[in-house]
């Protein structure tokens, strides 16, 4: 019961939560005719949020648990498939290492900018994120194809006819929930998870505890390169071509999910598991518009923006005040 009890509080994001069920039995009943909650059109969500910026939330939420952001990494994303795709060329291995190595080195650039140069995370992701998309059109003029011996590994899929999915299920999804799990652990059972924290709550009183503030702000800002350059090259390697627009807005996407999911933008607090129903939200709402096409598109991107002002709101101080004056009354 108590193993049971401490998988709960792992995944324990109340508010997210609720959100999501409740928007998935709404669904679930308004389009009960079309299947919503079907094996093959669940995974369909899951593999969406797998390939179109899920990854990079959880690379999103490491930075901003340390109080700061990272505007670079769907450039990183697209940098990442290109520098495969180029160099996979000539080794297939060579080809993933040098991909894998732009996210890490983006990402210590910008954390060293930050932490060394006291410039703002802002700035410096900003700065990295037009000098990223720049080398993007000097690595390649078109996209780029991917050699075969790179992309059989990330377009495999596996349990074909399994519960109705006769195209199997995709490579992505479980590497999907290792992600997930992995940050988890990361964050709840590590140093560096905890001083995550320590370091978003009060970046003085951590300093003064003995944590090594820009130690822990630049591995924060490396685990978003590498997870971004990581989404990138899975990308890449799935559809078959680098392309150089990939990844486009998808930093935005990151901060959006990250702030449904409860993670508080000014650091210090929110969980991957919040994240991770922030994602999986964000692409429930995305399949139902697929299921309306008589509605606008664009009204999507309309109940996005009021989610994140919403969600942001209840974590101001003025809602936790409030909270507060009621306890007391």
């Amino acid at each position: 019961m108590n193993k049971i009890k401490k998988f709960y509080n792992s995944f324990y994001s109340k508010s997210t939560i609720l959100a999501f069920l409740l928007l998935v039995i709404a669904a679930s009943i308004l389009f009960a005719d079309q299947n919503f909650l079907s094996v093959p059109n669940v995974l369909n969500i899951l593999l969406k949020a797998a390939k179109n910026g899920g990854f990079l939330a959880f690379g999103m939420t490491f930075v901003i648990l340390c109080g700061e952001i990272d505007l670079s990494v769907g450039a990183i994303f697209a940098l990442s498939g290109v520098v495969m795709g180029t160099t996979g060329q000539i080794n297939p291995v060579l080809g993933i290492v040098a991909g894998l190595m732009v996210g890490v080195v983006s990402g210590a650039l910008i954390g060293y900018m930050n932490t060394k140069m006291r410039i703002s995370s802002w700035i410096a992701s900003l700065a990295m994120m037009f000098a990223v998309r720049g080398m993007i059109t000097l690595v390649a003029k078109a996209s780029v194809e991917i050699p075969e011996g790179i992309m059989s590994f990330a377009s495999a899929k596996f349990l074909k006819g399994f519960l109705g999915v006769k195209a199997g299920v995709s490579i992505l999804i479980p590497i999907f929930f290792i992600l997930v799990f992995t940050c988890m652990f990361i964050s709840r059972h590590t140093k560096f998870g905890m001083g995550m924290y320590a370091v978003g709550g009060n970046t003085e009183a951590a300093r003064m505890m003995g944590i090594d503030v820009d130690r822990i702000k630049i591995k924060a800002f490396i685990c978003a390169g590498l997870i971004a350059a990581f989404s990138g090259v899975l990308l890449a390697s799935s559809s078959g071509s680098a392309t150089l627009s990939a990844g486009n807005v998808y930093e935005t996407y990151a901060i959006a999910m990250c702030a449904i999911g409860g993670v508080k933008l000014s650091g210090g607090e929110g969980k991957f598991s919040g994240t991770f129903f922030g994602i999986m939200i964000y692409f429930v709402i995305n399949t139902i518009f697929t299921y309306l096409p008589e509605v606008s598109v664009h009204w999507q991107s309309v109940i996005m923006g009021l989610l994140v002002l919403i969600s942001v709101g209840v974590q101001s101080e003025v809602f936790q005040n409030l909270k507060k004056t009621k306890k007391n009354d």
